[in-house]
């Protein structure tokens, strides 16, 4: 069902759930020309034992297949004020050297991939790729490793939408 945010009755449910807070985060995965690394902001901690994280991502994106390939993917968490690699990801998902490109970043020994100008980080193995009969299908991870830089103050940016129809 695809709904238009400006029809009432419609409208005061899309806000409301518009108002349901995340964060913001650069999603990376892959390897070699299989990098890949797109703004997502559907994350949530989905357990304590084993600690999982489920990311949505958009049906038909190539990042979901890497991850998959791969095995892995790591947030790298966008602190509050963060600027930079939003205008870096925000517009669309970039693959290969495109990815990468003009951005400081390491790799942890796993294969992840770290942007210190990230408030934090959470690498995760991946383990299951979740189709449930929407536009979003949801991969999930166990979290192997994860950092908040100990010089790095900066809290999480959170995010809300006008509405709960488009991003």
């Amino acid at each position: 069902m695809i709904i238009d945010s400006t029809v009432e009755p419609v409208l005061p449910m899309l806000r409301a759930v518009g108002k349901i807070p995340s964060g913001l985060f650069v999603l990376t995965t892959g390897a070699g020309p299989d990098i890949s690394a797109m703004l997502v902001s559907f994350v949530q901690q989905l357990s304590f034992e084993p600690l999982c994280i489920g990311v949505a991502i958009h049906h038909g994106r190539a990042i979901g297949d890497i991850i998959e390939k791969s095995g892995f993917f790591t947030l790298n968490i966008c602190g509050a004020g963060d600027k930079a690699l939003l205008r870096q990801y925000a517009r669309q998902a970039l693959t290969g050297d495109a990815a990468l490109a003009g951005v400081e970043h390491h790799k942890l020994p796993a294969g992840g991939i770290v942007f210190p100008e990230a408030c934090a980080y959470v690498h995760c193995r991946f383990s299951h790729r979740v189709a449930f009969h929407s536009d979003h299908e949801l991969f999930i991870g166990v979290v192997e490793a994860g950092d908040v830089p100990s010089d790095f103050a900066s809290k999480p940016m959170v995010h809300t939408r006008h509405d709960g129809s488009k991003y």
